[in-house]
């Protein structure tokens, strides 16, 4: 299903987004970073709407968004090795 916005526009939304990321502490930044990759995915926006809300050239949105998967991937290894 689409992300249907009704107070905001992606642009702020992004920006929104880009400000709880820079301000988060260690969890809470693997989750937006999987909200973030996850509308991306669901073409809810697109990486030069995100790029552009976080300022970055091609070239640093292309390192940030690797970082981004890292960081989920492990996030996602802890949250199975959990319990074991």
């Amino acid at each position: 299903m689409a992300l249907n916005l009704k107070h905001q526009t992606i642009a702020q939304l992004a920006a929104r987004i880009r400000e709880k990321y820079r301000s988060a502490n260690k969890e809470r930044l693997a989750k937006i970073a999987r909200l973030i990759l996850n509308g991306i995915l669901a073409d809810d926006f697109t990486d030069l709407q995100v790029r552009n809300a976080f300022g970055l050239t091609a070239g640093q949105w292309t390192t940030l968004k690797s970082k981004m998967q890292t960081l989920v991937a492990n996030q996602d290894a802890v949250n199975i090795a959990a319990g074991e």
